[in-house]
């Protein structure tokens, strides 16, 4: 890893690109001589080559990110999706590829910034929704990695809200992933503004999940500084207001006539 020269990386890039002509090809022209499988699997190769190689590597990140991996992967990444056959290697060659952006991203800032700008909304809408779990864990990761707390604020825009609504939709019904509860807890509670209009937009349900995950955050047993404890005073002043403008429906349930009403 550490020995690794620029050529095979070059190498490497030559053939993602390749690949991403081949599958356009498909597209195009519903080009029956691309010999998908062996594409895939091709794919699937490099990228686990690519993410292996980063692991701890601050150089092949700069070398990578420099010759356009990022920009070349996302677009892959978009192509894949778009090929209707569900079969594993097409799985495979989408989970590598989203394990090598989060690899390329670790504890790297340069890396980071260049994924959000190629990715964000985009890839995360595109995976974050996708059918196989480990797709949306591997998601989850790389939107982790790269979020702080400018980039969270952009969430707050209508468009880009779906992104943390989908990763809320992620922890209720996959409990499993501990990427989508660090999310949440780490990122997205931090914004007082952003957990307000999120809350506007879940159903009752989602929003006791959201409740949950606030709690959880109260309940860590590290002291918070000034800041957090401003922060969570302010979710709960919210929290307070919505209870004084809903508690009469508390009433309501006493009479018959509103049994209906969730």
């Amino acid at each position: 890893r550490e020995m690794a020269e620029e050529s095979i990386f070059r190498n490497l890039l030559e053939i993602l690109m390749s690949a991403s002509s081949e599958i356009e090809q498909v597209y195009k022209d519903s080009c029956e001589l691309v010999d998908l499988d062996t594409c895939l699997l091709l794919i699937a190769e490099c990228f686990r080559c690519l993410r292996n190689a980063c692991v701890e590597c601050a150089k092949n990140q700069h070398v990578m990110r420099n010759l356009g991996f990022i920009s070349t992967s996302v677009h892959l990444i978009k192509l894949l999706h778009g090929i209707q056959v569900k079969e594993e290697l097409l799985l495979t060659a989408l989970r590598c590829s989203l394990q090598f952006l989060g690899n390329i991203a670790s504890g790297n800032g340069d890396s980071q910034n260049s994924i959000w700008k190629c990715a964000f909304p985009d890839l995360f809408l595109t995976c974050l929704t996708y059918s196989d779990e480990k797709i949306v864990a591997y998601c989850c990761m790389v939107l982790f990695t790269c979020l702080n707390s400018e980039n969270v604020r952009e969430l707050l825009d209508p468009g880009n809200l779906t992104v943390a609504l989908h990763v809320l939709k992620v922890y209720k019904e996959q409990l499993e992933s501990e990427w989508s509860f660090l999310i949440v807890t780490d990122h997205l509670l931090k914004c007082p503004e952003l957990v307000k209009a999120l809350y506007a937009k879940l159903s009752n349900q989602e929003r006791i999940t959201l409740l949950e995950l606030m709690m959880a955050k109260v309940s860590e047993k590290n002291p918070a500084n000034s800041e957090e404890m401003n922060v969570l005073m302010r979710h709960a002043d919210f929290l307070a207001g919505c209870f004084q403008e809903k508690c009469e429906a508390v009433l309501k349930l006493a009479s018959a006539a509103d049994t209906e009403d969730e």
